[in-house]
């Protein structure tokens, strides 16, 4: 007597959640500009963490200046055809297609912010570079958005372990163009929300064309890289928070070296925790897909297969 397996075919959730998120991501992207961009409080605490930047960067600018030195047009092309190989030798095709849209539609989307939507007034006295918009990023949104389109075609064991190593090394692009003065932190905090926005797009997409195709990924959780992540995120968005109370309401012709250093460890932890967070949101949503596995029909009795004889 044999036990009836369980059913293979899993419904697929619906596409609210991730285009819930995308718009979270949109919504996140025009609130980081308004609050440290379009306020004199916001411009204050950036400008003290650019400051605060310079604080030992010159141990740091060589190693810095290699990594973005990486950043290119053709790197993006490359990150566009590899996700689209990968995609299709795994025979998902339309996952591939949806990851290289979103690595392309992050990158464009952050050009037409920065030079066409966003605007920067010079709220802070600082002089006319500070009145050119930077924010979003551009070397930490194709870092960030090479991520995304890796986490959506990789196969399901592989997953966990790109979105941790991707994490630190979304990051470190983030830091790099903080070290080099090129970014503050509102700026590549951005970045990465763009990013995120698109790859939560690109889920909705596969969740719909999965629904009635016939291949899916391998179920996959990913479990401790889950609670890490969030762990991260948290302790990175409570230092961040406590080092923008410590620093608040201080006028920039009065704040010294120390007040520096401390909104710059907070841009950090507030890029490490937004890092952290986003991307370990679009982790959880891919995964929440409950695909059905390669081999259902293998597990599946043939509607045709002879009954077994009765025992004589």
């Amino acid at each position: 007597m044999t036990t009836p397996s369980a059913p293979a075919h899993a419904p697929l959730p619906g596409v609210a959640s991730p285009l819930a998120a995308a718009v979270l991501s949109g919504v996140l992207v025009w609130l980081t500009w308004w609050a440290l961009v379009d306020t004199r409080h916001g411009q204050t605490l950036d400008a003290l963490a650019l400051e605060g930047s310079r604080i030992g960067s010159g141990r740091l600018d060589e190693s810095a200046d290699q990594l973005l030195a990486t950043v290119s047009v053709p790197m993006v092309a490359a990150i566009i055809l590899v996700v689209l190989l990968i995609g299709v030798l795994r025979g998902r095709w339309i996952a591939g297609a949806a990851a290289a849209v979103a690595v392309a539609g992050a990158n464009v989307t952050t050009r037409l912010l920065k030079n066409h939507l966003f605007e920067r007034d010079d709220l802070v006295g600082l002089g006319m570079w500070n009145g050119n918009n930077t924010l979003p990023s551009g070397h930490t949104t194709v870092a960030a958005a090479a991520l995304v389109g890796l986490i959506l075609v990789v196969p399901p064991r592989l997953r966990s372990l790109t979105t941790a190593f991707g994490v630190v090394a979304v990051a470190a692009y983030g830091l790099a163009t903080l070290v080099n003065h090129w970014h503050r932190p509102s700026d590549v905090v951005a970045a990465v929300f763009v990013a995120t926005g698109w790859g939560c797009l690109a889920v909705a997409a596969i969740r719909i064309a999965e629904r009635t195709g016939p291949r899916r990924d391998a179920p996959h959780r990913p479990g401790a890289t889950s609670v890490i992540l969030v762990t991260f995120a948290i302790c990175g968005l409570a230092l961040a928070t406590a080092a923008t109370f410590l620093v608040w309401g201080i006028d920039l012709d009065e704040a010294d070296r120390t007040a520096g250093l401390i909104a710059y460890v907070g841009g950090i932890a507030l890029l490490g925790g937004v890092c952290s967070g986003a991307l370990g949101a679009l982790l959880r949503l891919l995964d929440a897909t409950r695909p059905l596995p390669r081999n259902r029909a293998a597990d599946e009795p043939s509607p045709t297969a002879a009954a077994p004889a009765p025992p004589s």
